[in-house]
């Protein structure tokens, strides 16, 4: 097979055929028709001499010649778009893009609101398209599937993010948190009150929180009644309640009155969250980029 055989135009569909491994999502993803990527798909197991996708019961799975494939197709779109399609400029006011994040609710809140706002009125023709924090991020940035995720420090191990650069987004710290009517709600959260009371744990998916890993730490008991694996959950069940929790005091200044919530000063030493937002390196020089990256700090400064 030579290059000259190839359409590269079949190389876009590749693409989304291995990223979604589903020809109706991957059609949905390129706005074609089912059987116009099912006939790109044909097209692409007669080039390659593999069926790229196999039925494994209800689902699709990657043969092994697909899955080595993920990374080189993914490279070789990547320099393409970045250097021939791409304009050698950026104009916010007048360029089409569209960009894709990752970001935990809490996150969102804090900073994706206010970025939308200000893209909004600096940049009309673009697109942000939010996704949920979700255990595949690592795979989707160092696969370049991504552009910018907002992450915790803690989920963001250098040494499984050896192709991407960073920055720091913003700080915050936990403070207490009950219902407006709680006994607590005029004072403060002491080790002790903890003790007394119901708890509301925070339970991220596959992982341990910071504030339970420092209470384990300093041996601090708690009687645990219920748990939340969403921070934006957490303030709106405490309305009625004997409950104490730990929240994000940027998150809970923003929903305290909404919630009817009150927030509590913490009289012991817990961590600090960290958020970073992470790329791949690739986009580095990419001056749309480069421009996202620069409205994101500006509306994270804004918080501070």
């Amino acid at each position: 097979m030579k290059l000259g055989q190839v359409d590269l135009n079949l190389l876009v569909v590749l693409d989304a055929l291995l990223r979604e491994r589903n020809v109706t999502r991957a059609a949905e993803r390129l706005h074609m028709s089912q059987p116009a990527t099912s006939t790109a798909l044909a097209r692409l197991r007669k080039t390659l001499d593999d069926p790229l996708l196999v039925r494994h019961g209800r689902e699709l799975q990657l043969t092994p010649r697909a899955e080595a494939l993920i990374v080189p197709v993914r490279e070789v779109l990547a320099t393409i778009e970045q250097t021939i399609v791409r304009p050698p400029r950026f104009d916010p006011a007048n360029d089409v893009r569209t960009f894709s994040m990752i970001a935990s609710d809490y996150a969102g809140m804090i900073v994706a609101r206010p970025l939308l706002a200000r893209i909004g009125a600096l940049a009309p023709n673009l697109r942000l398209d939010f996704a949920a924090l979700s255990v595949p991020f690592v795979q989707a940035l160092e696969r370049d599937e991504v552009d910018l995720a907002i992450l915790p420090e803690q989920l963001a191990d250098p040494g499984r993010l050896l192709n991407c650069s960073s920055m720091p987004v913003f700080v915050d710290r936990f403070v207490g948190a009950v219902w407006s009517g709680h006994p607590l709600a005029s004072g403060q959260l002491t080790a002790e009150a903890l003790a007394r009371h119901p708890y509301l744990a925070y339970a991220p998916s596959g992982g341990v929180s910071l504030v339970e890993e420092d209470l384990d730490e300093a041996e601090i008991p708690r009687r645990v009644e219920a748990t939340a694996g969403s921070f934006t959950t957490m303030p709106f069940l405490l309305a009625g309640t004997d409950l104490v929790t730990f929240i994000p005091e940027r998150l809970g200044r923003q929903v305290a009155a909404a919630a009817d919530i009150a927030l509590l000063e913490v009289t012991f030493e817990l961590r600090r969250v960290r958020q970073s937002a992470y790329w791949h390196s690739r986009r580095d020089s990419d001056l749309g980029h480069r421009w996202l990256r620069d409205q994101l700090a500006a509306v994270a400064g804004q918080q501070e």
